[in-house]
């Protein structure tokens, strides 16, 4: 039996295999795409419309970039992150197109929106989408239930939570929790993959019209109150 082809084939199997894991999984990555799931904690919300699929996240330069969907496609959101600027953008496209800018008071004022907390760090790693992650507790100095979120240190993005509510937590979340108006979601890194973004990205198309921040927040308001009966305003931020 000759083993020549087979040897061969091996090699090249294994050739193969290599480039896609060093695609999905590469230490101090500094630009490329993160894929979030997405679910809400009470069960009951998941069969909502207004719970998004999945986030998908692309960052460069320590820029990024978050966008969702809801309502079956419907409501379009993207979140810019840019800390060269210390701006937060936001661009929606559902009833109308618009846009706002919030400088770094903005940000602190609506963004930092949990009570004030202290971090605990734990000594325990796991792993989510090939990276190693460490336990962070939040303990909440107003007495509410602590609860654990998993970040890296293995993704190059420097302060990457500056314009979030866990500013205090130097590392890519992986596995987290949003909760605001009466909503509380679940992100779970599910891939982490190299891509080239373009620049423009980080930008927004003249075609969406500047508003301020609180019209942005009526839109939301507006558009999940015909979905859901709660009235619920979905923000992921």
């Amino acid at each position: 039996m000759n083993l020549k082809p087979i040897r061969v084939l091996s090699v090249l199997l294994i050739v193969i295999l290599f480039g896609a894991c060093s695609n999905i999984y590469k230490k101090d990555i500094d630009e490329g795409i993160i894929e979030y799931s997405c679910e809400a904690i009470d069960n009951k919300e998941n069969s909502s419309i207004t719970i998004p699929a999945k986030m998908v996240v692309k960052f460069k330069n320590d820029c990024y970039s978050a966008e969702l969907e809801a309502g079956l496609g419907f409501a379009k959101m993207k979140f810019i992150s840019d800390p060269i600027k210390k701006e937060f953008r936001s661009q929606v496209c559902f009833f109308e197109k618009r846009q706002s800018t919030m400088n770094l008071a903005q940000v602190e004022k609506t963004n930092h929106y949990l009570p004030d907390y202290d971090v605990v760090y734990g000594r325990e790693i796991k792993i989510i989408a090939g990276y190693n992650c460490k336990k962070a507790t939040l303990k909440f100095k107003n007495g509410d239930p602590s609860y654990d979120v998993w970040f890296t240190k293995e993704i190059a993005i420097e302060n990457p939570n500056w314009s979030n509510a866990y500013y205090k937590i130097d590392g890519v979340l992986l596995s987290y929790r949003m909760k605001k108006y009466g909503l509380e979601l679940i992100f779970l890194a599910k891939s982490v993959s190299l891509a080239t973004i373009d620049d423009t990205f980080f930008n927004i198309d003249a075609a969406y019209e500047k508003v301020d921040n609180s019209e942005i927040e009526k839109l939301f308001d507006g558009f999940f109150s015909l979905l859901t009966p709660k009235n619920t305003f979905l923000a992921i931020r």
